[in-house]
């Protein structure tokens, strides 16, 4: 798990879960509709979570590629031009 998960879960999700079943719980009458609907709710958070997380760093270790390649062009450039 990279960084910015792990700080996404302990920020964000986690509390999150936590704060809407103190809400569901609050609730005199114990729908369970409620319940069934923020457990949706926060499996499709972390889903989508993780599918963010894995786009941002694919595409992190594409520019990175990217930066390598530059810079030995830049180089090879340098030494040519001397």
């Amino acid at each position: 798990m990279d960084t910015p998960s792990i700080i996404f879960y302990l920020f964000f999700a986690v509390p999150y879960i936590f704060v809407m079943y103190w809400l569901v719980k609050q609730d005199k009458k114990k729908y369970v509709w409620g319940i069934t609907i923020v457990t949706i709710i926060a499996i499709i958070g972390i889903i989508v979570s993780q599918k963010a997380s894995k786009v941002a760093m694919d595409n992190y270790r594409q520019h990175q590629i990217d930066s390598r390649e530059i810079e030995r062009e830049e180089k090879l450039d340098s030494l040519h031009n001397k």
